[in-house]
């Protein structure tokens, strides 16, 4: 896969050309039509090519109808031609994958990581999930474009992109305490392309950074056929805030969420041996949890409930929780390392999110304190991803750092 930085309608001509695509299929929307998909279509009927235009309305959401409306309008393509950021990528990315044709993209805002990856974020019966789908056969990105998109956008790329941050810290975790195979290449490729951005908040090449490093992120999800390196607790809250109809971008929703995430891990880092070994005897009460899915989950929490059972239940098993609780106790002084390691950076986000003026408080964003409270419950139930909330689940403890929050 290729990234084209510079003069991307004439490389994009070239493209067309050399790969011999006469029909294209540009997936757009109405903002993005006006700033990028007309220079696209215009670049398409120079070169003689046809080019049919699926445009949807500025709000849409990847979901059954957006996915239906292509499948309803798509005529003979050749190619896609995503023409957007987050949305329009999945809708592109999941249902070129479907047809069997190859795709590329125009990215109109440095707003999510997934425009490299290969797995497309859907919203399937109002819930948020990640499902296979294929790598773009190109990114030709505009500059001028990307400079000139929203404020709030640039704040939800970097948002998902910190995210990063406790995603990758999940994964170490689940490494540590459950041997899940970890591409390190790919960990430290991550980590130093959030850092690069980080470091980069209000000076001139933040855009260009922030974009490559999203498009990095995507390449490297690609690479692990996964999006564990750059999704972990964070996104399972985000994605249950979405559930519940919160307002915002979602790259704003998991930067918030990642503050929160990492109060759990400063919470661990100061869970002394002895308190880990008392939790050994910790039950989960399976009436209770389930009365928390309903509550959380309404109308789907049937399907919630019948998806985690077993999971929930094994978590009550003895010996299962002595393994874990050994391990957790032989390995503190590892992960305390690490959450060091990655929280070294803690004071330098924080003055980084202040600049960008993101929001930092759950209220900020429209959540209620009821909700806020359900979510540290309700975000291990959306993936069976081990995490750190999979971790105060299994500990009984999600509730103590909840209340200090």
């Amino acid at each position: 896969m290729e990234v084209i930085w510079e003069e991307p309608y004439e490389s994009f001509s070239r493209f067309i050309n050399k790969n011999g695509y006469n029909s294209l299929l540009v997936i757009c929307d109405k903002n993005t039509f006006d700033v990028c998909a007309v220079k696209v279509k215009e670049t398409v009927e120079k070169s003689n090519r046809k080019c049919k235009i699926i445009c949807f309305e500025a709000d849409v959401t990847a979901d059954e109808f957006a996915l239906g409306k292509v499948l309803f309008e798509i005529e003979q393509a050749d190619i896609f031609v995503g023409v957007g950021s987050g949305t329009i990528s999945d809708i592109t990315r999941y249902t070129a994958y479907k047809f069997k044709v190859p795709f590329v993209l125009f990215p109109t805002a440095p707003s999510m990581d997934g425009f490299a990856s290969s797995v497309a974020a859907l919203t399937i019966n109002g819930l948020k999930t990640t499902v296979l789908a294929s790598s773009p056969e190109a990114i030709f990105v505009d500059m001028e474009v990307i400079e000139n998109s929203p404020e709030i956008l640039k704040k939800a790329g970097f948002g998902d992109l910190m995210g990063k941050i406790t995603a990758l810290l999940d994964w170490q975790l689940s490494n540590i305490l459950f041997e899940e195979k970890i591409d390190w290449e790919v960990l430290r490729i991550v980590k130093n392309t959030y850092l690069k951005t980080l470091n980069s908040v209000g000076v001139n090449d933040f855009c260009k950074n922030l974009l490559e490093g999203l498009i990095t992120s995507g390449i490297m999800m690609a690479r692990v056929n996964s999006s564990r390196p750059a999704s972990g607790c964070e996104h399972h809250l985000s994605h249950f805030w979405e559930y519940h109809r919160i307002k915002t971008y979602h790259g704003i929703k998991v930067g918030l969420a990642t503050l929160y995430v990492l109060r759990f891990y400063e919470h661990f880092l100061n869970l002394d041996k002895s308190r880990i070994h008392e939790r050994k005897e910790y039950k989960v009460d399976i009436k209770t949890w389930e009365d928390a899915i309903e509550k959380g989950f309404q109308p789907t929490f049937g399907s919630i409930i019948k998806k985690n059972i077993e999971r929930v239940s094994k978590l009550n098993d003895k010996e299962f929780r002595s393994q874990v609780i050994n391990r957790l106790v032989e390995k503190k002084e590892v992960i305390d390392e690490l959450i060091r390691d990655a929280t070294i950076v803690y004071s330098e986000l924080i003055d980084a999110y202040k600049k960008l003026e993101m929001p930092m408080n759950y209220w900020e964003i429209g959540i209620d304190d009821n909700l806020f409270k359900m979510s540290f419950l309700c975000a291990p139930n959306i993936r069976e991803r081990f995490t750190i909330l999979h971790l105060y689940e299994f500990l009984g403890l999600t509730d103590e750092v909840v209340r200090s929050f």
